[in-house]
């Protein structure tokens, strides 16, 4: 019998603060359930960008009914260090009597990011969203971690040190953006009202794109709480039409 695909979840790199105690979590599932993970038989190592170990083969916890693999990182094991990208998540996860390893890159940074945009913010702009929500949701809350796990993910991979941003207000336009995209995008398949939210999702998919275009942001490169010069583009795109290429890292 062959492995199972599990589905690891992560959100996107691993955010590790320097020198802040700290939690560090897989999520594993498949077919919308979620894995009964072996109690006690799942460890976490995690790796400098030097392939240094920071730690190594610690128990995980395993909260019941939840598929999470969670370990905790201390102060003292990041204190001191360089921060960098290019840091390396492993978990070993033993589930039905089987291990597997779940690798997920990670960043040693001096704080995170958060999402500039909540769900009040989505009211404001179109106050009839929260009574369209289908009833298997509460609330918007999985549209806005979804799209604020697209946007991140998506700059992550243009190299754009997104942690480093010091205004997230920048972040607010592609937020909303991609916000009503994901919502009017499910409505579309709930309701019948005339390709509605069909027209609506594609037009807040374009205004998007626009919104990444010109993007642009405060950022803070030696994360020394030190804001360093204007702001600058933080978009693929804009790196390679507006003059000379910026180096981000």
């Amino acid at each position: 019998m062959s492995d199972t695909l599990w589905n690891a979840r992560f959100t996107g790199p691993t955010m590790i603060e320097r020198g802040k105690d700290q939690t560090v979590s897989v999520s594993i599932e498949r077919s919308g359930s979620v894995a009964s993970i072996t109690a006690n038989a799942a460890t976490c190592s995690v790796y400098d960008q030097d392939g240094s170990t920071i730690k190594d083969a610690v128990t995980c916890t395993t909260p019941a009914g939840t598929g999470q693999a969670q370990a905790t990182i201390a102060a003292a094991d990041t204190s001191g260090k360089d921060l960098a990208r290019n840091w390396l998540i492993q978990f070993d996860v033993t589930i039905s009597g089987k291990e597997y390893r779940f690798y997920n890159d990670a960043v040693l940074c001096r704080a995170r990011l958060y999402s500039p945009v909540g769900q009040s913010d989505l009211i404001a702009r179109h106050s009839d969203v929260v009574n369209l929500v289908a009833t298997s949701k509460a609330n918007l809350q999985d549209y806005i971690d979804t799209a604020w796990s697209d946007i991140t993910g998506q700059m992550y991979s243009d190299a754009v040190p997104f942690w480093r941003f010091r205004t997230p207000s920048a972040l607010r336009g592609p937020m909303f953006a991609r916000c009503f995209e994901l919502i009017f995008r499910d409505y579309s398949t709930l309701f019948d009202a005339g390709d509605r939210y069909s027209a609506l999702s594609e037009r807040y998919a374009e205004q998007y794109d626009r919104e990444m275009d010109r993007l642009r942001s405060k950022i803070d490169k030696d994360e020394d709480n030190i804001l360093d010069g204007d702001s600058v583009p933080a978009t693929a795109s804009i790196h390679l039409s507006s003059g000379p290429r910026r180096r981000w890292l």
